[in-house]
């Protein structure tokens, strides 16, 4: 009896750990996806890299900007020409590259 619930607390405990590390991954892709919209769709209308994007706001201050419309409200006033072309599908990976890279972090994108 112990052998056995012994046997499936390590099994629950490996499975919770390979989903960690799949969300772990998923979070990083969308970080990467952000970037990549930046420096593809955005860069030009903004008239600066992602990665100075990303500094103008220390981490506390982007995670404060947790709903849809108060990042697209600072993105408008950031890249008033970029608001045009931003869709409401790009807005995650934009703010979880934003967290990610802001000022203060220590983290630099390659872009």
């Amino acid at each position: 009896m112990k052998k056995t619930l012994l046997f499936l607390t390590l099994l629950l405990i490996t499975l919770h750990a390979k989903e960690m590390t799949y969300t772990a991954s998923q979070h990083m892709q969308q970080i990467y996806l952000g970037q990549r919209i930046f420096k593809k769709k955005l860069q030009r209308r903004c008239g600066y890299t992602a990665a100075h994007w990303a500094l103008q706001h220390t981490r506390k201050e982007w995670e404060e900007m947790a709903t849809k419309e108060s990042f697209k409200e600072e993105f408008a006033h950031m890249c008033p020409r970029g608001i045009k072309v931003l869709k409401d599908r790009w807005i995650e990976p934009l703010h979880l590259f934003s967290i990610e890279y802001a000022k203060g972090t220590g983290n630099h994108p390659r872009c």
